[in-house]
């Protein structure tokens, strides 16, 4: 299917399904078999129709990997998911790094389960919303780089027909975080000192103190603890 086509179809469709049924067989025709997509950030500020609950809007994984990644208590150390949020490009799950025992684990796991060569797509929306469509491919031999920009615009049509379709409303107000202030939090709910943090991230123990000031002021915090508090709450980061 050309992604002229695809975009087309899916502007017109009636139903979720539908659009989704479409995308599986865009995906499919570039090698990709099977998805994920998911709100990972904000979703407490929408209502959503036909009794969809995020994080997963949508899951087209086997049966028995999906039972056991929520049996395990996956998604709390999913390295895909903890890191979708703050990156602005896609990326394959090949080149993760820097993973902790469990994540290596969890992604040995995955690829057992026929998901090991993934390409994850994340989305950013204008109120500080954070998406990620995961597609996998069970070839060894999966090419990425010769599809990777078009998964990634079929991605990105996806998303923004599909989301249309299953929200009730749109939010109003809402806190708006930058990806280095949610970077900072998020190590900062993990027990990192700002000086860590800045090691971690690159940047001076100072950028870090600046970026997580600039949250607890949107976030009407007191302290940064009460800052991570709330925005776990608000679903604007993972831990």
């Amino acid at each position: 299917m050309r992604i002229s086509e695809f975009v087309e179809s899916t502007n017109s469709a009636t139903s979720p399904g539908e659009i989704t049924e479409l995308f599986k067989r865009a995906i499919s025709s570039r090698g990709y078999e099977r998805f994920a997509y998911g709100m990972l950030t904000n979703h407490g500020r929408y209502t959503f129709r036909d009794g969809i609950s995020p994080p997963a809007l949508v899951l087209d994984y086997p049966d028995d990997w999906i039972k056991h990644y929520f049996d395990r208590d996956y998604l709390s150390i999913d390295p895909i998911i903890s890191r979708s949020p703050v990156m602005r490009q896609p990326f394959l799950w090949d080149e993760l790094a820097k993973l902790s025992p469990e994540q290596n684990i969890f992604m040995s796991e995955a690829n057992e389960a026929g998901l090991g060569h993934g390409i994850c797509v994340p989305i950013h929306g204008p109120f500080g919303d954070s998406f990620a469509i995961s597609m996998t491919s069970e070839l060894s031999d999966a090419d990425p780089s010769n599809a990777l920009g078009e998964l990634h615009v079929l991605a990105m049509q996806y998303h923004s027909a599909f989301f249309e379709l299953i929200i009730e409303n749109q939010p109003t107000d809402v806190v708006r975080l930058t990806p280095r202030e949610r970077e900072c939090l998020v190590w900062s709910a993990r027990g990192k000192s700002s000086w860590d943090i800045g090691e971690i991230l690159d940047i001076s123990e100072h950028t870090v103190n600046f970026h997580l000031k600039n949250s607890m002021v949107k976030l009407d915090a007191s302290s940064r603890i009460l800052a991570v508090v709330k925005a776990i709450r608000m679903g604007l980061i993972l831990p």
